[in-house]
């Protein structure tokens, strides 16, 4: 099971793949398994989140990102980023605030992980309690629940972003200038940094990921 999970993290068309699509590859005991790891309460394990709690259907006007590269300073290589989704509006915000950036500081940043389905986020999730030998608390602290993740509720979507040149951990993101400009100037595109340290919400900090919320008219 883990296994086959694996193939799926790897393959971008799964990024988009629904539920109905998801359990018709498994079996009996595997989706019974999966719904009742995602059935739990969050709070039950320090989460507060459960206000975010939803499952939206994929938007119908994603925008693919395929052409992203950045620098390994570990490789001494240039690498390609694995194909992304950005509904159009959010995609038009980064686009936008990426120009602007690389105007300002001469340096731009690329989305590692932009839309992702609630199914996948299951995969994500199942993948990193393996890992972490059924540790369901310290699962949580890394990646939520499905419904409860921003990059699967396009109305309020997440991004996580790193820089154009590389970066040898992206721990090390908020040291960066990149960062630092986010901080300032993010919010005129209309991205915020959803958890910052020590929020309300039990979330660990994550420099990397920001949230898209338009403007009200």
């Amino acid at each position: 099971m883990y296994l086959k999970f694996i193939k799926y993290k790897k393959n971008p068309k799964s990024q988009l793949i629904s539920f109905k699509q998801f359990w018709s590859t498994l079996d009996k005991k595997e989706i019974a398994l999966l719904k009742k790891i995602i059935s739990i309460d969050p709070k039950d394990y320090g989460k507060n989140y459960t206000v975010f709690h939803r499952i939206s259907p994929a938007p119908k006007d994603l925008v693919r990102l395929s052409n992203q590269k950045y620098y390994s300073s570990q490789d001494k290589k240039i690498k390609k980023v694995r194909t992304q989704f950005l509904p159009h509006q959010v995609y038009i915000a980064f686009k936008k605030m990426r120009q602007t950036m690389n105007k300002e500081i001469g340096t731009a940043i690329n989305v590692t992980s932009g839309y992702r389905s609630p199914a996948y986020q299951t995969i994500i999730l199942f993948i990193i309690l393996f890992e972490n030998k059924w540790n369901l608390r310290k699962t949580l602290r890394r990646v939520t629940l499905p419904g409860c993740s921003e990059h699967g509720y396009p109305k309020r979507q997440a991004i996580d972003v790193a820089p154009e040149k590389g970066i040898k951990k992206l721990e090390d993101f908020a040291k960066t200038k990149e960062f630092k400009w986010l901080q300032k100037n993010a919010g005129r595109f209309s991205f915020k940094l959803p958890f910052p340290k020590g929020n309300k919400f039990g979330v660990m900090f994550e420099p990397w990921h920001w949230e898209y919320a338009a403007r009200k008219k």
